[in-house]
């Protein structure tokens, strides 16, 4: 089972509906809840993969889990509001990267792909090249050290 049809797999379980739905030019998706109803707007029209799919959709699949919807008001961007959604959709994303792009999984795409080079990382990882750089950066940031950090520090 491919990540992608992992997280498809488990929006399901978690009566997530995926609607294919341009949102904006620029926006890839969007998550919503009325009540019992909970759904992701999805714009792949602009999506560049399994990949870039399977990273929105994890992060998405973020906000549900950890409670971090928010609604898109008039005041949308208030400082107080802004802050707010700031760190709401850091809360998603790092859920997301402990998910979906732990480091046990980083370490194997190094040791299997690094010859190959990021992209070939990002590949084995199925997720985004920014997706697997934001990931690591995070898990840097609680305390993890990966064994290519070790090598870059001689």
């Amino acid at each position: 089972m491919t990540k992608l049809e992992h997280i498809e797999d488990r929006l399901h379980s978690n009566e997530i509906d995926i609607y294919n739905f341009a949102i904006s030019p620029n926006k890839k998706a969007m998550c919503h809840r009325v009540g019992d109803i909970k759904a992701i707007a999805l714009n792949r029209s602009i999506l560049s993969g399994a990949s870039d799919e399977a990273s929105v959709l994890a992060e998405e699949l973020g906000h549900f889990e950890t409670n971090t919807l928010y609604a898109i008001t008039p005041s949308y961007n208030t400082p107080e509001v802004r802050s707010t959604r700031i760190k709401k959709e850091a809360r998603a994303r790092h859920w997301a990267y402990r998910e979906y792009c732990p480091p046990e999984e980083i370490e194997a795409a190094y040791e299997q792909e690094s010859e190959y080079g990021q992209h070939a990382m990002a590949e084995y990882c199925s997720v985004t090249i920014e997706f697997l750089f934001k990931a690591i950066e995070y898990h840097r940031s609680c305390g993890y050290i990966f064994s290519f950090d070790e090598i870059n520090c001689a």
